[in-house]
């Protein structure tokens, strides 16, 4: 490269016509001449070294330029080295570098034309002007670089940025959907398991008993397919998901719930207050998680007799409560299991609270969810 530049300034200065300042008939300025090629060359040469060492590139370059200028009058053919060493300052420097390499090289240049030939004042004013073509077309094809790997640079974080949310979506999926067999599972079958050692006691003694609860091991049993076959058909479909078949439970559905507990040999009290149409799909169904989590924590682990459920339909929020008789509060802190957190995941989807631990008496779950607007969650906690 520094050679090509080399035979492009110097050559064609030496090929001028015999008529020029630097023919034959003069030997002072062929002589001149001689000089002018050499420094040219020289700075021509410099040229090689203008991407590891730019600085030192352009002092030799503007030496070079300067001598030219004591020689000849004005920098001809080290013209162009010294506007190769400006760009290759400005494009492999800092700007700070690079102001003050350009400032440099004007002042010294301008400064050397004046001394030279002060009647050459005209090269003195364009001197600026060829400085500075360098400089912008380098600035250019700096920002130009810049901008690429600016927009590489935004590629990759969004890759990595999508990369992590799909890592993201599958961990809250997978969260989601144990969620949902703990729900479908744990209540029916701590009833099946609650009924089935009933049915075990009472056999000999007590057959017309132990049938009684043989039967309802065997609607837990249905209840409990019914709503698996639902989640995993949910999770086999591909593409675009269609509406289950059955119905999501809500409130409506509270009876059945409550009588599956009953069925177990606990005394249920139930209270409703308000009217319970007016609460919406998720509500309902978060509100019917949440008490069917607490019952199943009390058949499990409560030992007690009675079960008193609340539940209250207030303006734009519905409360749940339940409270049982049992070791509550003589058991320690609560273990916080994949129920307790499902509860408290449910509940915060839709912007609510949840209070749950030992009472003075037994145990006590309230949740307060609000009514009076649609949670975004609704479409991933329906399904």
């Amino acid at each position: 490269m520094a050679l090509v530049i080399a035979l492009l300034v110097a050559v064609p200065y030496l090929a001028k016509d015999a008529n020029g300042p630097f023919s034959r008939a003069n030997p002072d300025r062929v002589l001149n001449a001689g000089w002018t090629a050499l420094l040219a060359w020289s700075a021509a040469l410099a040229l090689v070294m203008r991407r590891r060492w730019p600085v030192p590139t352009l002092i030799l370059a503007v030496t070079m330029g300067v001598s030219t200028i004591a020689v000849a009058g004005e920098p001809g053919p080290t013209t162009l080295p010294i506007m190769v060493a400006l760009g290759s300052l400005v494009l492999t420097t800092n700007p700070k570098v690079a102001r003050v390499g350009i400032l440099c090289t004007a002042v010294v240049l301008t400064g050397a034309v004046l001394v030279a030939d002060p009647a050459r004042w005209y090269h003195a004013v364009s001197t600026p002007v060829w400085v500075a073509l360098p400089i912008a077309i380098a600035a250019a094809i700096r920002n130009r670089r810049d901008y690429l790997a600016e927009v590489e640079e935004r590629a990759r974080r969004a890759e990595a940025s999508k990369e992590e949310e799909a890592r993201r979506q599958v961990a809250e999926e997978r969260i989601r959907i144990a969620r949902e067999l703990h729900d479908v599972l744990a209540h029916n079958i701590a009833v099946i398991n609650i009924q089935s050692g009933v049915a075990a006691h009472l056999i000999d003694q007590d057959p017309g008993q132990a049938k009684q609860a043989l039967w309802h091991i065997n609607d837990a049993s249905h209840a409990v397919l019914s709503e698996l076959r639902v989640t995993l058909d949910i999770l086999r479909q591909d593409g675009e998901q269609v509406a289950p078949t059955t119905a999501i439970p809500g409130l409506d559905q509270v009876d059945e719930l409550t009588e599956a507990v009953r069925a177990a040999g606990l005394e249920l009290r139930t209270s409703i207050t308000g009217d319970v149409s007016v609460v919406p799909p998720e509500a309902g169904l978060v509100t019917y998680r949440v008490l069917q989590e607490a019952l199943t924590n009390v058949l499990k682990h409560a030992r007690a007799r009675t079960v008193d459920v609340c539940l209250y339909v207030g303006e734009g929020e519905l409360k749940v409560e339940v409270h049982d008789d049992g070791v509550g509060s003589a058991g320690g802190p609560p273990h916080l299991g994949h129920g307790r957190i499902g509860m408290r995941e449910r509940v915060h989807a839709l912007g609510g609270v949840i209070q749950d631990g030992p009472a003075e008496s037994g145990y006590r779950v309230l949740a307060t969810v609000p009514i009076g607007r649609r949670s975004d969650s609704w479409a991933e906690e329906a399904r």
